[in-house]
């Protein structure tokens, strides 16, 4: 009983050290969020270049998120058997730094191409501040309420991530300032971030760098070959990332279409364009959660799937209609169901490799799923942004029907898992 008290004691200190970094780091992240990011470039860089070269840009800087994965699997080798908190505020220094350049990148196609690179780079160097969060979070946190208390962070942190997108709307609009101060403002907040979390301690840290240490030899570090090995012996697994491929490939291609079809085919507001595609999926995400949690719960994630996964086609044929139609009501509502959906999709993004891997390679499998979520955040924005110009090319005005794409595509997603869901039940798994 009394371990106890201590244990949950110790989670409470850890966490009102943990909140207020998160915080601060929450308003640096909203300015490199995909949606937020491709509409700063789209609006600061229109005139740099050729607009299929600013569009392509967009798309690379909309899928950054996605493409950062793949070097997840390179964090977690270069934290193991390190101090977690020092290379935590290394990576937040560093990270608030390179958001703070895209302040200084000039307007022209130089500085567009600095400023793509410069988003690139941040979202890598933040993959590796989620990589080495959580193993300070399953130190400092009991299982038993790990959820709730990264929860409650999750939580403020995905609300500062929307207002600082909101405050990069209200700022690209009304031209209260330069937008070059919002980076030098998230690069300060960032860098007090770092300079708190100085302060965070890991639970017992010396037992878990003794185990990483003595774990050389005996675990192997995930790299590609254990990737087709994890592939070539799992089909059941494999059947799941090629659902995933498509699914999510759809969903990725959507924002860099919508973000350059809002600005160029429906001439929306850089504001309106931020808040449909950033801060009502960012700000409602915490009002989803529990609904999505309670489901995940109840069975296996392809049953999960097999229903959220009609959550996101429902919402990206409602932003479709409502695109084809000009209808701003409609584009609300799409941006509601899209919230909907994208708070379900997170929570099965990160739990659902539990549900395939055995004891000891849940990591393993996470590293399968993150590299290739990589490979789909190269591909799809790219391809989604070429067959809007190819269309364009065709005929003026005809880009839009591009979005038929990722309807298209997150629909065949949706039908794969709903198969699979009848194949394990006549199997009885």
């Amino acid at each position: 009983m009394r371990g106890r008290r201590r244990e949950t004691l110790g989670a409470e200190a850890a966490f009102r050290r943990e909140i207020a970094p998160w915080a601060l780091l929450g308003l640096t992240l909203g300015l490199v969020e995909g949606a937020t990011a491709a509409v700063l470039i789209k609006k600061t860089f229109a005139t740099a270049g050729d607009p299929w070269i600013v569009n392509l840009a967009v798309a690379f800087v909309s899928g950054a998120p996605a493409l950062s994965n793949v070097v997840s699997f390179v964090w977690a080798n270069i934290a193991h058997g390190r101090a977690r908190i020092g290379l935590m505020v290394g990576l937040q220094t560093g990270f608030a730094l390179l958001v703070g350049l895209l302040g200084v990148a000039p307007r022209a196609l130089s500085g567009l191409a600095f400023a793509v690179a410069s988003i690139l780079v941040a979202r890598v160097v933040w993959t590796g501040i989620l990589t080495v969060r959580a193993a300070v979070w399953s130190a400092n946190y009991p299982r038993a309420s790990l959820g709730r208390y990264t929860g409650r962070i999750v939580i403020v942190s995905s609300l500062a991530v929307s207002a600082a997108a909101a405050l990069a709307a209200l700022v690209l609009d009304r031209h209260l300032f330069d937008s070059r101060w919002l980076f030098g403002g998230g690069a300060a907040a960032g860098l007090l971030a770092a300079w708190l979390y100085r302060a965070t301690r890991v639970r017992r840290e010396f037992q878990l760098l003794a185990e990483e240490n003595a774990a050389v030899g005996r675990t192997e570090p995930f790299d590609l070959g254990m990737l087709f090995e994890i592939l070539r012996k799992d089909p059941h697994f494999r059947e799941y990332m090629f659902w995933m491929g498509i699914y999510g490939g759809g969903n990725l291609m959507l924002t860099s279409q919508l973000v350059v079809i809002f600005s160029e085919q429906l001439h929306l507001s850089a504001s309106l364009q931020i808040a449909l595609l950033s801060v009502i999926p960012l700000a409602l995400l915490p009002v989803f959660v529990p609904f999505w949690a309670r489901m995940f719960d109840a069975g296996h994630v392809i049953v999960y799937r097999s229903r959220q996964g009609w959550a996101l086609v429902t919402a990206v044929a409602v932003t479709t209609a409502g695109t084809w139609m000009h209808s701003v009501p409609l584009l609300a509502l799409g941006a509601l169901l899209l919230a909907f959906a994208y708070a379900g999709a997170n929570l099965g993004w990160n739990l659902g490799h539990n549900d395939f891997a055995s004891v000891g390679r849940a990591q393993h499998y996470m590293g399968v799923h993150v590299t290739l979520t990589g490979v789909r955040g190269a591909i799809g924005p790219p391809a989604g942004i070429l067959i809007y110009q190819w269309l364009e090319s065709l005929r003026p005005g005809s880009g839009m029907y591009s979005l038929v794409l990722p309807l298209v595509f997150v629909t065949i997603g949706a039908l794969g898992f709903s198969h699979m869901r009848r194949v394990m039940e006549r199997k009885g798994t």
